[in-house]
Order: structure tokens, then sequence, then C-alpha cells
């Protein structure tokens, strides 16, 4: 950290504020490249799995390369979740050094300023932009395919007559089962370490 960050003592205001968007641009990078690692992953069991799909006796590697494919999709899942939470703070400390800090004027602000934003905002139009969050698509879409994971695994234990269930149960269960294991374990075992930070419950509003 100490190679990335000059003495805090030293910066100017004006550092201060470059610092805090190269931090945050080197955190968008960061998702970036491990977007890439979870997506050819997915890939690469999706493809082995339906490249043995017809093949009657692999039913343990199926199950394998199924089970490996949820807690691949898990993990993306709440890396992309994670994303979100550090990238919102990032965001709100620019703001936050733009308002407190640069002392800048509300239509002088970069981070916390819009141009036009009713401009190719049509939700209908489909050769139209609109307010859409990719963050947020990137989030539902991990949790999407962890659903089809799930629900690959339980229609395999199915086939395997360890189970018997209607396909609707399926997809609710898949759903309660990820969003259970997506509370308890980021919760217990994988959230950063934060609470010796200093929360500065910067208010967003003005």
């Amino acid at each position: 950290m100490n190679n990335i960050a000059p003495d805090s003592k030293k910066l100017t205001r004006k550092e201060r504020y470059q610092f805090l968007i190269n931090a945050r641009n080197f955190h968008y990078d960061n998702f970036n490249k491990w977007m890439t690692y979870f997506y050819v992953a997915n890939g690469a069991l999706f493809v082995g799995y339906y490249t043995i799909a017809s093949n009657a006796n692999m039913s343990t590697e199926k199950l394998i390369l199924i089970t490996l494919g949820y807690i691949t999709s898990l993990f993306w899942y709440w890396s992309s979740k994670g994303y979100y939470f550090w990238n919102i703070n990032f965001i709100t400390l620019v703001n936050d050094c733009e308002k407190n800090t640069l002392k800048l004027k509300k239509k002088e602000r970069v981070y916390s300023v819009f141009a036009n934003k009713k401009t190719q905002n049509n939700y209908l139009n489909p050769i139209s932009g609109a307010n859409i969050s990719t963050s947020k698509i990137a989030i539902l879409f991990s949790f999407v395919i962890s659903i089809v994971w799930s629900v690959l695994l339980l229609e395999k234990l199915k086939e395997m007559k360890l189970m018997e269930i209607h396909f609707l149960c399926e997809f609710i269960i898949s759903t309660l089962v990820t969003l259970i294991l997506s509370y308890f374990i980021p919760k217990y075992f994988l959230k950063s370490k934060i609470d010796h930070f200093h929360d500065l419950k910067i208010n967003q509003i003005t």
C-alpha cells in the first residue's frame, strides 16, 4: 500500500482528489479482470457438462461439474455484490472530496452532476439508451446463473434417484438456498475487515 499511496500529510487537496479517483479506477480495472475469470470458468464448465451430458456412464463426472459450476457462479455473484459495495464507497468518497475538500459548487463537481438526464433515456426504444445500472445487471446475471446451476444440480440428483421433486419446487429451493448461502457465507466468512475503519456517514443528498 505504501508503494501506491503517498504520505497523506503531503497530499494537496487536488492530489487527494486524484488519488481517490485513481483508487476507484484501480478497483474497477481489477473487477473487470476478475469477472473475466468467472466468465471463462463458467463457460468452460457449461461446455464440459454438456459435452458429457448424453453419456450415461459419467454420472459422477456430471455431478462434479455441476457442483463446481454452482460454486463458481456463487463466487461470481458474491464478487459482483462486493464490487458494487466498494464502488459505491469510492464514488461517495470522491463526491465528498469535491464538496468538502475542494469546496466545488454543485455544478462544478464531476462525480455528483449529470448532463441531460432525460436525453437518450428511453426504456421502450430499442435503439435508445436508458438509465440502467450495469453493475446491478452484473449482479443479477450472476445470480441467475447460480440459480440455473442449482436447478441442474437438483435435476441431476433426481435423475440419480436421490430425490423426487417437481421442477417448480426445484426453482424455489434453488432460489432460497442461494439466498441463504449468500447471506451466511459472505457475512461470516468472506466479508472484508472494515470494522476498524471510521464510518464517515456521508449524506449523498447535498
